[in-house]
Order: C-alpha cells, then sequence, then structure tokens
C-alpha cells in the first residue's frame, strides 16, 4: 500500500473506488510443451467509511472493506509462470492468479495520540503493513516479488489473515509495528479464519522498529527492521522465523534503496536474499524503477540472480507499466541458463 492510498480516504465519510487490473507477460525461453505468455485480470472494490472523527480530525476509526475478483485469460497464470513456464525459481505476480471471489480486507482501523498509534483490528493484507517501501506495491511498482514485500525471505499468510497490527510512534523519528494474525489465512475462505485464529494456535508474529525522517515521508526515507515468526500454514505447524533490513531514502527524484533478508524454515522462498536499487520520480508521466536481487533458494538448487526495469505512466485513472526482466538461473530448465521476461500491467480506476 502506498502513502496516497493509505490517506486516500482522509476527511470523507463515505468512499468506493473501482479498480480494474490487468497484467500480462512473455519470455524468450519457455520450458517445452509450455505457453511463452500469460495474462490475467483482477477486479476490485475497495469501500471505506470514516465512522468516527474527533474536533481535531486526528483521532480517528474507521472501517475499510476490500473485495477482488481474480481471472485468467490464458490457460497459465503469470502467479505460475516464472516455475511452471519459465523453469525459474521465484514468483511474478503472484497476486495474478484465478482463484476468483476473495476477501483481501475487513477491518476497523483506529487512529488516536494525535495519530501516532493506529491499530488494526479485522481480517487484514500483511503487505499493508510489513516491511513495507514506496516502491513495493505490485499494483505499482515492481513485479518480481523478490523486489517486494518481505524480498521473498518472509512466509507472509495470505491476504485476509484474521488478526491485529499496531503502530506507535515512540517519537517524531522512531517507531514499532507490531503484528499478530491467523498464519492459515486463505483469502478464497476467509472467515475459516477466525476458526483458525481461536482453536488451532498457528500464527503469524512480527516486530518491525524504524527510523523516519519524518512521520509524512513515512514510505520515502525509512530504515526498519523487520522480524518475524510463523507456525506456517499447513495443517501441521512448522518452524519459521527470520529478519529483514529495508532502507529507503529519497534525495530530489532519486529514491534509492537496499533491502536483505534472512530466513528458516521451510515457508519462505528464499533463505537469504539481497535487493539494490532505485527509483526515479516525475519521469515524464510516471516513475522509473530498478533493481537487481541475489538470493539463495529455499530449495537444493543454486543461487538465483533477478532484475527489473518498470516504468510507470499515469493518464488521468489509466496508468500502464511496461516492465523487463533478467532471470539467472533456471533450475527446472535443462535448456537454458537464464531468460528474459516482458510484461506490461495496466489498471483503471474509478471512484466516488
Amino acid at each position: 500500500m502506498t502513502s496516497n492510498e493509505a490517506h486516500s480516504a482522509d476527511h470523507k465519510t463515505l468512499g468506493v473506488t473501482g479498480d480494474y487490473y490487468v497484467f500480462g507477460l512473455t519470455t524468450n525461453e519457455n520450458l517445452a510443451g509450455k505457453d511463452s505468455s500469460a495474462a490475467s485480470g483482477i477486479a476490485r472494490v475497495t469501500i471505506d467509511w470514516l465512522a468516527y472523527q474527533d474536533a481535531t480530525d486526528l483521532d480517528t476509526g474507521s472501517v475499510r472493506l476490500r473485495v477482488d475478483h481474480k481471472h485468467d485469460y490464458t490457460d497459465d497464470a503469470p502467479s505460475r509462470f516464472v516455475m511452471g513456464n519459465v523453469g525459474g525459481f521465484g514468483l511474478i505476480q503472484p497476486a495474478f492468479s484465478d482463484i476468483g471471489l476473495r476477501l483481501t480486507n475487513l477491518y476497523w482501523k483506529q487512529e488516536f495520540n494525535t495519530q501516532d498509534t493506529e491499530v488494526m483490528f479485522g481480517f487484514l493484507d500483511s503487505t499493508d503493513y510489513i516491511d513495507t517501501y514506496a516502491l513495493g506495491n505490485p499494483y505499482s511498482g515492481f513485479s518480481n516479488i523478490q523486489f517486494s514485500t518481505g524480498s521473498g525471505s518472509i512466509a507472509i499468510p495470505d491476504e485476509s489473515t484474521f488478526g491485529v497490527s499496531v503502530r506507535h510512534m515512540m517519537s517524531d523519528n522512531y517507531y514499532a509495528y507490531f503484528s499478530f494474525s491467523d498464519a492459515k489465512a486463505d483469502s478464497t475462505k476467509p472467515f475459516e479464519g477466525v476458526d483458525n485464529f481461536f482453536s488451532d494456535n498457528q500464527y503469524f508474529k512480527s516486530l518491525e522498529i524504524g527510523w523516519v525522517s519524518n512521520k509524512d515521508a513515512f514510505y520515502m526515507q525509512n530504515s526498519h527492521l523487520t522480524v518475524w515468526h510463523s507456525d506456517g500454514p499447513k495443517a501441521e505447524s512448522s518452524e519459521n522465523y527470520g529478519a529483514n533490513w529495508s532502507t529507503i531514502y529519497q534525495i530530489g527524484s532519486w529514491v534509492p534503496f537496499f533491502r536483505a533478508g534472512v530466513a528458516q524454515g521451510k515457508e519462505a522462498l528464499y533463505k537469504s536474499s539481497v535487493v539494490v536499487g532505485s527509483g526515479y520520480l516525475g519521469l515524464g508521466p510516471g516513475t522509473l524503477g530498478f533493481a537487481m536481487g541475489w538470493a539463495k533458494p529455499n530449495a537444493p538448487f543454486d543461487d538465483t540472480y533477478n532484475s527489473e526495469l518498470y516504468y510507470q505512466m499515469k493518464f488521468g485513472p489509466v496508468s500502464i507499466a511496461p516492465n523487463v526482466q533478467y532471470l539467472n538461473t533456471l533450475p527446472f530448465n535443462s535448456q537454458a541458463d537464464d531468460a528474459w521476461v516482458f510484461g506490461i500491467r495496466g489498471n483503471l480506476k474509478l471512484s466516488i
């Protein structure tokens, strides 16, 4: 979630936003018998209700409901494309799948202490608050999971995880972010998460301690350490834990960043991940982003290397983001060691 989205409903009692996203990609190296391209779409409705606001407009209580429908245009979904069609080890746009209707958010958010403290309770999307940074939103920034939330080295639960998150500004520059939620979350069966939470006792926990230059630059000038533990999403619990570091600091139009993570357990995609890159704001009608990453797979394969260049352009309610990625190595592809992947993401947003 970007900072603009976080404040999109400020001072508005009821806001309704409709989004339609489309993402397609193709490669020069596909496995025998597999298509060289894939595409899918997401229809999204978001309702924000400002239920309470004090006289200062700083202490508020609000409700967010977000529902998605995810569907394919092709036989293969982008979420499975890297491993299933290219033969690499990784994920590109895992959100673009064919799971159909699902609940993403249904929570109460309370802000108090002149907005220095924020509590969210209900069905949450962990990527809204765990290890976030400005260019990590897969709907507006990088598409490769290594350059998104968690750098591929956090066993993040599915969207609509039932639980609570708390953020508190300890001073003008330092904050703490804590979360506790259902590790077995399934966004296609969200209300089973309530029973999971109280009976199965398999949880995802995280604690983030961070520095910001000021509260308004939370996503653009931020350094934080995130530690996490998960009992895993499977029927039988497992031990998963790790730590992630992130630094991003906007300097004029440039937004350089460095991110790294380590993980233990069988649920994270990568055992280790290191990423460097930068964004450039205001290049024509949009934002340019470039990143490179090294990772050690959580499997008996060679180290993998990813890089991505994207350009997000906005034209009123429409945004378009072409991207190109280079993947190396390809452990499931006996015919090639690397591949180029070309993609394009589009979005139409309407608000009332």
